[in-house]
């Protein structure tokens, strides 16, 4: 007889074949090793099959069928945020607020002096394009978060689809053109006498020399810059020498080497330079300088603040006097109408003949270094037993954390890493929510602080860290207890080495943030179930 087929051999494992067929199948199968072969591997598919379909349906993982537990008790994050307040609300009252309070009596009109000084229509007429563009950079970040963190929900491409499309649309919606003049790539411009600019003036050249009229403001990148003529706006410069023969209507900015001015400023003045000299001929609403040497002969109608290392005041002051310095005059043609105050390391020296409206409160200062003081030590003592209070309540509250997280500190060296990383784009962040606060929105402060409690924290893994490698690894939640008292003084005690704690703290912040980081993500981080196993599929000799 012919091979039998497939058909034929299914037929016959199941019994339907007729007897004298199925007699004839067998004896031929026997005598036939290819049609052996072919039965014997459709009897195992055959078992396979009915195994599969009479098998029990397959258990679910119990993770899906528990109910949702958390693993640390939710007070633990009450207390968290309890301290995290605390340490905001130190953080303003003892930082922020002062230096706000400070400029604030500063004759720049009562104003924030970060708008003052940048923002406050000063850099061009296009500003408000500018905040709208953070602002949609702002958006977009926020737009991306929620894609990622709905992405598990989103299943269809095409809802995806239109949302990223929708976002895109919205970013490239074109923005108002901002009126400006700009002048780059000249070795010397000169604006002529006569000639008037009406828009704002951007000028990038070697030498800038301004004899006529600017209607808006006057932003100048170079080396020497001489206005002669009339600015309606204001002029900011950067450059070596700066000097300002004619009328400015609105502020003056300047970062330089060298800050001359005879001419009249409507506003106020900003100035961080080597040198600053104020001409008797010269006339401003407000000075706030931050110089090496400095000498004002001119008139200030409002308040003066000087951050300085020689100051010579022979000028009038309408306002408040507030200085800052190693070395003060005060000469015979000096008259301050207002409240005047000093601090620094030497006596000032006061001309009889100057003319003061109070007294000059003195402030002498004499610095020494904190180690002959025994309230440095006394702080540090405090410092100290703050991070071992917190590290106990860290492993009290938050063991398995508090585990998580000395499993990657002990990763020194990726830790270290991230965490730098981490800080440069925190460092990335301060400009940009310094942006986002100084134009109203006060929530970018929140991004501004949000390094601090992460890498206060993380000395606390780290001393931990350090006192392992002392006393070896712990046990117990005693041992570690010990450890982390150990190491923590450990890292206060290099902390307080000249010159070489800066660096040793720079070190353990960055490396204990990028502890907490890395373990925040593996922690976080998807996880594939395992898949059941396959079973194997016999083969045929």
């Amino acid at each position: 007889m012919n091979h039998v087929d497939e058909v034929s051999c299914l037929l016959y494992l199941d019994g339907q074949l007729e007897r004298s067929r199925a007699l004839e199948l067998s004896s031929h199968v026997e005598g036939c090793p290819q049609c052996r072969v072919l039965l014997q591997a459709l009897e195992r598919e055959s078992k396979f099959l009915a195994q599969s379909l009479t098998e029990a349906d397959e258990a679910i993982p119990a993770r899906l069928t528990s109910a949702p537990t958390r693993k640390e008790k939710p007070w633990a994050w009450v207390v968290s945020f309890g301290l995290a307040s605390a340490a905001l609300y130190a953080l303003w009252t003892g930082v922020i607020e002062p230096v706000v309070n400070q400029f604030s009596q500063v004759g720049l009109g009562e104003r924030n002096i970060f708008m003052v000084m940048i923002f406050e229509g000063a850099l061009w007429k296009g500003w408000g394009d500018m905040r709208n563009v953070i602002q949609g950079l702002a958006m977009a970040a926020l737009g991306f978060l929620a894609l990622y963190l709905l992405r598990r929900t989103w299943r269809r491409g095409a809802t995806l689809a239109l949302v990223i499309a929708s976002l895109f649309a919205a970013l490239a919606l074109p923005a108002p053109a901002g009126a400006a003049e700009i002048v780059h790539n000249k070795q010397n411009y000169t604006l002529n006498a006569g000639q008037t600019v009406e828009n704002d003036l951007i000028v990038m050249a070697r030498t800038g020399r301004i004899d006529g009229n600017v209607s808006g403001d006057l932003i100048f990148f170079g080396q020497n810059l001489t206005v002669n003529g009339r600015v309606s706006g204001d002029v900011i410069a950067f450059a070596q020498l700066i000097r300002i023969n004619g009328s400015v209507q609105g502020d003056v900015r300047s970062f330089s080497n060298t800050l001359s001015l005879t001419g009249i400023v409507g506003k106020n003045i900003t100035a961080f330079n080597e040198n600053f000299d104020f001409d008797a001929k010269s006339e401003a609403n407000g000075v706030m300088i931050f110089s090496a040497e400095a000498n004002l002969n001119g008139r200030v109608r409002r308040d003066l603040m000087a951050f300085v290392r020689n100051l010579v005041l022979n000028g009038f002051i309408g306002g408040s006097t507030r200085v800052r310095s190693e070395h003060l005059t005060i000469s015979a043609s000096a008259q301050l109408d207002g409240k005047a105050s000093y601090r620094g390391p030497n006596q000032p020296e006061v001309s009889p003949q100057a003319k003061l409206a109070s007294p000059l409160e003195i402030e002498i200062v004499k610095h020494r270094p904190a180690y002959y003081s025994a309230r440095f030590y006394i702080h540090q003592a405090l410092r100290w037993g703050a991070g071992f209070v917190l590290g106990l309540i860290l492993i009290g509250l938050l063991p398995t954390f508090f585990a998580e997280t000395m499993n990657s500190t002990r990763k020194f060296g990726l830790s270290l890493g991230i965490g730098a990383l981490s800080g440069l784009a925190w460092a990335i962040l301060i400009v940009t929510s310094c942006a986002l606060l100084f134009i109203g929105v006060w929530g970018g402060l929140a991004t501004l602080i949000a390094f601090f409690p992460i890498a206060y924290l993380g000395h606390i893994f780290v001393g931990a860290w350090v006192g392992e490698l002392l006393m070896g690894r712990a046990a117990g939640t005693q041992g570690e207890i010990a450890r982390m008292a150990v190491g923590l003084l450990a890292t206060r005690v290099l902390g307080m080495i000249p010159y070489v704690g800066g660096l040793v703290w720079l070190v353990v912040f960055l490396a204990g943030a990028g502890a907490i980081l890395h373990a925040i993500y593996s922690r976080n981080r998807p996880s594939a179930a395992p898949s059941a196993p396959v079973p194997a599929v016999p083969v045929v000799a």
